[in-house]
């Protein structure tokens, strides 16, 4: 059987590398892989429209500040806030992807957290070593916002694979790179929200933990196919 000739992977991250910050000591990493044979042109188009009828739908969506309300969404409401949310949820629903997640890292060391998280990239290619080979080309994309990431990523891929490539995409050029952040982010708060807590703002987005665990965390956790 002839090979597949190429797959996108997106790429998105939660956290950073900071000693510093204490108060978000968790490293999280989205790859979210899409076939271009798969024909996602009714999801993207539908996902575009409606960002254009939505206040601020002139916006990517950025799910972290979109859920603060930091810039750019600091002058909306928080009902066009979670409109604008839920657009992209309905197209984590109806697009078609896969979506990896490796072990979510707690640590404020950056050794540590570099260590951990080429454990964790390299474990998940192993693992799932069958799926990437079955493509010709992976084209990684990634907004080189964190430089060490970078790093790890292209060690981990272009060591095992003959054609592979990483182009800087950033987050408002496709709406699969929309959803690797909101892969990332979900993880995030799925992490705090299994400890017991989320923070002031989370809880009023979502409308408490248990309404975030049954009405999003499940619908979304449902794509993953990998988690360390």
């Amino acid at each position: 059987m002839k090979n597949k000739l190429l797959l996108n992977i997106f790429v998105d991250e939660s956290g950073n590398f900071s000693i510093k910050d204490d108060d978000n000591p968790l490293y999280i990493v989205a790859f979210v892989c899409v076939d271009p044979k798969d024909d996602n042109e009714v999801a993207i188009n539908k996902f575009h429209n409606n960002l254009k009828h939505l206040k601020g739908g002139d916006h990517f969506v950025h799910v972290g500040n979109l859920v603060r309300g930091e810039k750019p969404y600091e002058n909306l409401k928080r009902e066009e806030r979670w409109k604008l949310f839920y657009n992209l949820f309905l197209f984590a629903k109806y697009a078609k992807f896969k979506i990896f997640t490796p072990k979510t890292i707690k640590s404020n060391a950056k050794e540590d957290i570099l260590v951990a998280l080429t454990n964790s990239i390299n474990k998940m290619i192993n693992d799932n070593l069958d799926y990437f080979d079955d493509y010709d080309e992976l084209i990684i994309h990634y907004d080189y916002g964190q430089h060490d990431l970078s790093l790890i990523i292209s060690s981990a891929f272009i060591s095992r694979f003959n054609k592979c490539k990483i182009i800087k995409t950033i987050q408002n050029e496709s709406p699969f790179m929309q959803l690797a952040d909101l892969y990332a982010y979900i993880s995030l708060l799925a992490y705090k929200a299994n400890k017991g807590y989320l923070t002031k703002s989370e809880y009023a987005f979502f409308g408490g933990i248990k309404n975030f665990k049954k009405n999003y965390l499940k619908q979304l956790n449902e794509r993953i196919l990998h988690k360390n």
